[in-house]
């Protein structure tokens, strides 16, 4: 599924490195606004784009979780996004440098061969 996920690699990446540049800037500028809107809508979007449900219903918690009880616990869900957001990055870019490493293989065929009964 994530090989599925993952064949235009570089636009996806380079949308998801803008998308996390942005969400740094504003929480760096204290811009909660913007926060609101870049964690519920252009995360939302980009999750829903590369088929990533999880982040995509983390995103779409971050306003249906509302109202929330001080601006600290709403800082701390847009960091827990933000997590994700990098932990969404990490994949994509373990992806574009060891492609073979996701895609699923059976056993070897020797090691077929030494584990059949036949093999002497």
């Amino acid at each position: 599924m994530l090989h599925c996920n993952m064949k235009d690699g570089l636009p996806t990446r380079l949308a998801l490195e803008a998308l996390l540049a942005a969400l740094w800037h504003a929480k760096r500028t204290d811009d909660v606004g913007r926060l609101a809107h870049l964690g519920s809508g252009e995360v939302q979007r980009w999750a829903r784009a590369s088929r990533d449900d999880v982040l995509a219903a983390r995103a779409r918690a971050l306003l249906t979780d509302c109202p929330y009880q001080s601006r600290e616990d709403f800082m701390f869900a847009i960091d827990r996004l933000i997590a994700q957001v990098e932990h969404a990055h990490v994949k994509l870019v373990s992806y574009d440098r060891y492609p073979a490493s996701y895609v699923r293989l059976g056993p070897s065929p020797a090691g077929r061969q030494a584990s059949s009964p036949n093999a002497s």
